[in-house]
């Protein structure tokens, strides 16, 4: 039974990190999409973000509103992660392709195109936002037993 446990246990963890970091990525989308119908200016203003590379209908309070989003979808990733594997040490790995990605879009293409202080929250709040995520994750009651 311990053995059969302990095999089983081998696909938890990149199933975790990988679980955490799409649940991201869903959030992001799920989120974005949904914040054009409560805020219609939003999705004039991101028509010509997307189609041309022109950012500068994106006011202040929208990229403050997408700092609030971070606030949501970081720890729910590490959650997710945390949830599957059991360990919080994993919300750490799945932070840090994420991390790695928003280093790559806000500090290399998007920095001069989007405000500074956001291109640098976007990055900073991953790491420990994704990591505190997983201490939300309740501690297992269940004992194991070995036979």
């Amino acid at each position: 039974n311990h053995a059969r446990w302990k095999a089983g246990m081998s696909y938890t963890i990149p199933l975790g990190i990988l679980a955490g970091f799409g649940c991201w990525w869903a959030a992001f989308f799920l989120i974005g999409y949904s914040a054009v119908f409560i805020n219609p200016a939003l999705l004039e203003a991101v028509r010509p973000a997307i189609a041309d590379n022109d950012w500068s209908l994106i006011t202040t309070s929208m990229f403050i509103g997408a700092i609030v989003m971070y606030f949501f979808i970081n720890p729910l990733a590490g959650w997710i992660t945390v949830f599957i594997t059991r360990n919080k040490i994993h919300a750490a790995i799945t932070a840090l392709p994420l991390t790695l990605y928003a280093i790559s879009a806000h500090w290399f293409r998007l920095w001069g195109i989007l405000p500074g202080w956001y291109n640098i929250m976007v990055v900073l709040l991953i790491p420990p936002l994704v990591y505190l995520g997983g201490y939300f994750v309740k501690e297992s009651t269940k004992t194991e037993t070995n036979q």
